[in-house]
């Protein structure tokens, strides 16, 4: 890549970019995935130093505070997409990218809602599941090098020390959502969702037999 677009997506990661240039980088991250994996790549440099910061809670009358002046009291804002972004701040960018590509407004959710990034070794296959426990609907975005010919990336959860279970086979590209099954629903709170590639069509064993791409816990927000 040029080294302006290198500069330019570690500038994204630091935060440094003002309004118009951010969402331009966002939209850039959803659509180049040259640009995605360099931004994945400045990400990967900044963790450790994330690491490093012990956590402080800030008291409640700060958050408060924060929102009034940015959006206006409670009752005159709306809640919107980018208010929604703009609370979900903690999450990867690559995430909050993959969420503007999903198709569908993001709402305020009544029930808990869990994020997951997951992201191969080499950062060439990403894939973003956000799970809404009010409709029991996981939607996922995928991007990236898709799977080789006649193989499918099949999506499986991982709760405590049960086996996995099968989501289902992931979209070669691109969004999708599926219902999860009720007895499912309870386990994703503390689960990890991983990513296997699998003949075409998903394992036919019903177990995970190919090699793991990718894994991550979820989250919720």
């Amino acid at each position: 890549m040029r080294q302006d677009d290198i500069a330019l997506a570690g500038e994204y990661v630091l935060g440094t970019l003002p309004g118009a240039e951010r969402q331009a980088a966002v939209r850039r991250i959803a659509t180049d995935p040259d640009f995605a994996r360099e931004v994945a790549r400045w990400e990967s440099r900044f963790d450790p130093l994330a690491a490093e910061v012990m956590p402080v809670a800030p008291p409640a009358r700060l958050w408060t505070g924060v929102e009034t002046r940015v959006f206006g009291r409670p009752e005159q804002a709306g809640f919107g997409l980018w208010r929604w972004l703009a609370g979900a701040s903690g999450l990867s960018v690559a995430f909050l990218a993959a969420l503007l590509t999903l198709g569908q407004p993001i709402l305020p959710a009544r029930g808990p809602m869990l994020v997951s990034d997951m992201v191969s070794s080499d950062g060439t296959v990403r894939l973003a599941a956000l799970y809404d426990s009010e409709t029991g609907e996981m939607r996922v975005s995928m991007g990236g090098k898709a799977p080789a010919p006649g193989r499918d990336f099949e999506l499986w959860v991982i709760a405590g020390e049960a086996k996995p279970i099968s989501l289902g086979v992931m979209p070669r590209q691109g969004k999708a959502a599926m219902p999860i099954p009720e007895a499912i629903r309870p386990m994703l709170a503390e689960a990890v969702l991983a990513i296997t590639e699998e003949p075409l069509g998903g394992s036919p064993e019903g177990v995970a037999t190919g090699p793991l791409v990718a894994k991550a816990a979820l989250r919720r927000i």
